[in-house]
């Protein structure tokens, strides 16, 4: 049954707005206030509104998805997200890569280990590509970062053998599969010539990845379905299980952990949604 709640969608809005900080007088205006909101939050995109997350540079505007501007070095919100990526990273506060739905996004501390534990392969990139579950271009590029440590772009097409122009967009593909199964990380831009410096996350956060194997699946998919919701509100199970790239059998379990606890209301069908939605208990 369809449920036609106007006052519901409102409610939701709102929450968003509250949570995501859309609004002027919550809006992020620092470094220090920028740290808190993605703590608060526990993951969010950097410059992408509109996925059903939070979004720095839209908390930065303090409005609901801000139009971009022809010229964005004259944008303020987009200006200083561009710098609090560099920032931020480099003082180890958060972790920060492309991690919601491919787009750059930065990661809470606390919720790291449970996002490792269940994006991070158990094997070794040489176990999975034997396995067929890493390109050869991206086994290619972990054997530089592995043998060489931390390394300019350039210098990675060329140590990988995918320096030829024809060869980028393969390189380019590699370099995205890495990120998204949290292998290598940018750890550094550098602007004179402009490019980009990437390691391992092994190397780079090591102590988290440690933590996560600690944890269990089903409690790391807990964890951050729990803040997903917590923060967003409502959403269909099979687009957070996408976003946050949870294995669908372990998006059940944790919606059904927060259902039995009061928390989560699931199966709804509210406005005209394509799919059933679950929403946050005190939203209804």
């Amino acid at each position: 049954m369809e449920v036609r709640d106007e006052a519901l969608t409102a409610r939701l809005e709102a929450h968003r707005d509250h949570h995501f900080r859309r609004l002027p007088k919550r809006r992020v205006g620092d470094a220090r206030a920028a740290l808190n909101f993605i703590n608060e939050v526990g993951f969010c995109t950097a410059f992408t509104p509109g996925l059903g997350v939070p979004c720095l540079r839209e908390a930065i505007a303090g409005c609901r998805e801000p139009k971009l501007p022809e010229h964005i070095q004259h944008d303020p919100a987009i200006m200083m997200t561009w710098r609090l990526k560099d920032e931020l990273p480099a003082r180890g506060v958060v972790y920060y890569g492309k991690v919601l739905a491919g787009r750059p996004s930065f990661v809470a501390l606390d919720l790291l280990p449970a996002m490792l534990r269940l994006r991070v392969p158990p094997a070794s990139y040489v176990a999975l590509y034997r396995r067929g579950l890493l390109s050869h271009c991206a086994k290619l590029v972990m054997d530089a970062l592995s043998r060489r440590g931390a390394a300019e772009t350039k210098a990675l097409k060329l140590s990988s053998g995918f320096g030829e122009a024809r060869q980028r967009a393969q390189f380019d593909r590699a370099m995205r599969e890495l990120q998204e199964k949290f292998l290598i990380l940018k750890v550094e831009e550098r602007y004179d010539p402009f490019t980009y410096v990437w390691d391992t996350v092994a190397k780079r956060w090591g102590e988290a990845l440690k933590a996560a194997r600690r944890l269990a699946p089903r409690e790391a998919s807990y964890q951050l379905v729990r803040r997903y919701f917590e923060v967003a509100g409502c959403n269909s199970e099979r687009a957070v299980a996408r976003l946050l790239g949870i294995d669908p059998a372990l998006m059940t379990a944790a919606a059904r952990r927060l259902e039995r606890e009061g928390r989560l209301v699931r199966g709804r069908r509210v406005n005209g949604a394509r799919e059933v939605q679950s929403i946050l208990s005190d939203l209804l």
